[in-house]
């Protein structure tokens, strides 16, 4: 007898999982996570057009990384410039950010679009992560 309700019981339990209902296509997407991206390296001052650029020294020069708006830098040592950033430029079109920790951990910072700037002295040699 009760290997009779063991079977019946597995019968049942297959039956119901046969008649689950699937997922649909229409499901509503999750929202999109930001793009990790390769930043491009720039010598001296030579940050590309429409970036985002950090430079290694103030006065925007000795060279750094360059990324495009929707980009994303969880890690700036990956690319060999985590605490490098003394001054910055944007000229993404979007407003972006720079956290002292990475995966946007820690303070954030307002990167505007349009602005250059040089990093005050305590966040000089600060920058983890970035996003535009």
């Amino acid at each position: 007898m009760r290997r009779f309700a063991l079977l019946a019981a597995a019968a049942a339990l297959t039956a119901g999982l046969a008649a689950a209902p699937t997922a649909t296509a229409a499901a509503p997407a999750a929202p999109s996570a930001p793009v990790a991206a390769a930043p491009v390296h720039f010598s001296g001052s030579n940050c590309p057009s429409n970036s985002l650029c950090l430079y290694r020294d103030v006065n925007f020069t000795g060279g750094g990384i360059a990324i495009k708006a929707g980009d994303y830098i969880g890690f700036l040592g990956d690319y060999g410039f985590n605490d490098q950033m003394s001054s910055w430029s944007n000229d993404s079109g979007v407003t972006c950010n720079w956290w002292v920790h990475a995966y946007r951990g820690g303070d954030r910072h307002v990167q505007y679009n349009g602005y250059r700037v040089n990093v005050l002295p305590s966040e000089n040699d600060q920058a983890s992560s970035v996003q535009c």
